[in-house]
C-alpha cells in the first residue's frame, strides 16, 4: 500500500510539472500579441504643416495608451501587453512652436489577455489603489517643421516629466505624426526602466513566470480641435 500512495505522489509531481511546462507553450501557441502601437501608425503621403497644428488640441475617441513587457512563462516566451483608452489631454501649438501638453491615464483601467497579469498590474506592480493615474507634461517646448511628408518624416523629440507610480522622471519620448481622417494622430513610444521609477519587477516566480527588468510604453494618441 505504502509503494503504491509513493508512485501515486510521483506520478502527481510527474503531471505537475508537465502541466508548469507544457501548459505556457500551448498558451504561447494561441498567444497572439496585438503590433506596436508605432507600427500601426497610418502612412500616407499627407503634407502636415506647422500652420495647419495651430491653436488647441485635445485628445479623442479611440486613443490608446498601452505597454509591452517580453516574458518567460515555463519554457514559453511570450510579450505580455496591455492597453488602456481612459486618457485625457491636450497640446497647445503658437506660431509652429508645441508650446505645452498633458496628458493622464487611468491607470485601473488597462487590460491584457490574461486575467493573472491584470491583477498583478493592478495590484503589486502598479499599486493603482495608492496611484490611481499616470501623467506626461512637455517641460521643453518643440519647434515644429514648416512641413513635412508622413511617409518620409522622422520622428520628433518631445521631452517632459513623466510620472508613473508615484515616481517623476524626464524622459525624451520619439512621435510621429500622421492625419487620419481629419483628426492628428500622435504615435510614440519610450523604454521604461522598472527600477528608476521603483516599478517592482513583474517577475512572479513561484508560478514561473520571469520577465526583463525593462519594458515599452507606448501611445497611438487621436486629437481633435480644441477650445483655444
Amino acid at each position: 500500500m505504502k509503494r503504491r500512495w509513493v508512485k501515486v505522489g510521483i506520478a502527481v509531481v510527474v503531471v505537475g510539472a508537465l502541466v508548469a511546462i507544457l501548459g505556457p507553450l500551448i498558451y504561447a501557441q494561441f498567444n497572439d500579441s496585438p503590433d506596436t502601437l508605432v507600427s500601426q501608425r497610418l502612412v500616407n503621403d499627407t503634407m502636415i504643416a506647422a500652420a495647419d497644428l495651430e491653436g488647441t488640441w485635445q485628445v479623442s475617441e479611440g486613443s490608446v495608451v498601452g505597454y509591452r513587457v517580453e516574458e518567460k512563462i515555463g519554457l514559453a516566451e511570450v510579450e505580455g501587453v496591455g492597453r488602456t483608452e481612459a486618457i485625457t489631454g491636450v497640446f497647445q501649438v503658437t506660431a509652429g512652436v508645441l508650446e505645452s501638453a498633458t496628458f493622464e491615464v487611468d491607470m485601473a483601467t488597462f487590460a491584457s489577455d490574461r486575467g493573472q497579469r491584470d491583477d498583478q498590474f493592478r495590484t503589486r506592480i502598479m499599486d493603482v489603489a495608492t496611484f490611481p493615474t499616470s501623467t506626461f507634461t512637455l517641460t521643453e517646448p518643440v519647434t515644429l517643421p514648416t512641413s513635412t511628408e508622413v511617409a518620409t518624416m522622422e520622428p520628433f523629440i518631445a521631452r517632459g516629466d513623466l510620472q508613473l507610480r508615484g515616481t517623476t522622471k524626464p524622459v525624451a519620448v520619439e512621435m510621429f505624426a500622421a492625419i487620419d481622417e481629419g483628426r492628428l494622430r500622435l504615435t510614440g513610444s519610450t523604454e521604461i526602466v522598472f527600477s528608476e521609477w521603483e516599478i517592482p519587477n513583474p517577475s512572479l516566480p513561484a508560478a514561473f513566470i520571469f520577465t526583463s527588468d525593462t519594458g515599452t510604453l507606448e501611445f497611438d494618441l487621436l486629437f481633435v480641435p480644441g477650445e483655444s
